[in-house]
């Protein structure tokens, strides 16, 4: 081969050594990166609410029988016929939601007050002159007094209820409802508690009246505090003032058949079986989304 041949070869070699790697970077495969999905917030609390009601026992489940003659005219009663709750529960679907409630119920206490002629026995002291200096003798003694007889009532319920939302319309949705869970009864009663005073002598020691045994004039007293099956069955209607607030109005039975109370029947403090409430309730629901 001549020199100028081997020249000629050596400038074509040089001529297509930039294009190499260019051919190589166009055979290289294509990298593809996969996009980040968007980010989805979680809603915390989704599906649950809180609830707090008020309502008032319009049924007076504590009634009392004065009697034909008008029973005593010292007979008092003073009632609380309002209840209240508190509780949270949970939307299962659109139309199905669920709540745990407690709260108080109504309560009750009367009395009976009596003035008992010398109902209360005592000492009155007595002096007693004498040669050598007055002397003072107790000396057994009565007075009239105040007996009285009282009884109290009352109860907190824990509630398990489960609703049906009959759909909405105008932004009102009716319900039905009901429930189950625990009452806790308590009821008290006295009966023929005297009010013994002392009162003290006068300058000289004599008069007065001391009572023999104060303790003694506590009354027989009878109570009871225990646990029930409690009941409740209603209905009412709900409206929604914002995103999440609703108010409702409805109507509640609430019973409680193996309940103890005490009642005044006529100038006696009978034992009675099985409390009843009907009740109209105002309530308002916060939910947590």
């Amino acid at each position: 081969m001549t020199l100028k041949s081997r020249i000629a070869l050596a400038l074509a070699a040089l001529a297509f050594l930039p294009l190499t790697p260019v051919l190589a970077a166009d055979y290289d495969p294509p990298i593809y990166v996969d996009q980040a999905p968007d980010y989805q917030p979680v809603e915390v609390g989704s599906g649950w609410y809180l609830r707090g009601d008020v309502g008032y026992a319009f049924s007076h489940p504590f009634d009392h029988e004065i009697g034909s003659a008008g029973g005593s005219a010292n007979f008092t009663s003073d009632s609380s016929l309002f209840t209240g709750s508190v509780g949270m529960g949970f939307h299962l679907n659109d139309y199905l939601r669920v709540e745990l409630n407690g709260g108080i119920l109504p309560t009750n206490q009367f009395s009976d007050n009596n003035l008992i002629t010398n109902g209360c026995a005592g000492t009155t002291n007595i002096v007693i002159n004498s040669p050598g200096g007055d002397i003072i003798v107790p000396q057994a003694a009565t007075k009239d007094c105040v007996a009285s007889s009282y009884g109290t009532n009352k109860a907190y319920a824990l509630m398990a209820n489960g609703y049906v939302d009959l759909g909405t319309y105008v932004g009102i949705t009716p319900y039905l409802g009901g429930g189950l869970g625990l009452s806790y009864n308590k009821y008290f009663k006295s009966i023929g508690e005297r009010n013994c005073i002392n009162v003290p002598s006068n300058s000289t020691g004599a008069g007065g009246f001391a009572c023999n045994d104060p303790a003694g004039y506590k009354g027989l007293e009878d109570s009871e505090a225990k646990f029930n099956l409690a009941y409740s069955i209603g209905a009412g209607i709900s409206y929604q003032v914002s995103k999440n607030v609703s108010v409702d109005l409805g109507y509640e039975y609430f019973s409680v058949p193996s309940a103890k109370y005490v009642a005044y029947d006529a100038g006696t403090f009978g034992i009675h079986k099985g409390i009843n409430y009907q009740t109209v309730k105002l309530g308002l629901r916060y939910d947590l989304w």
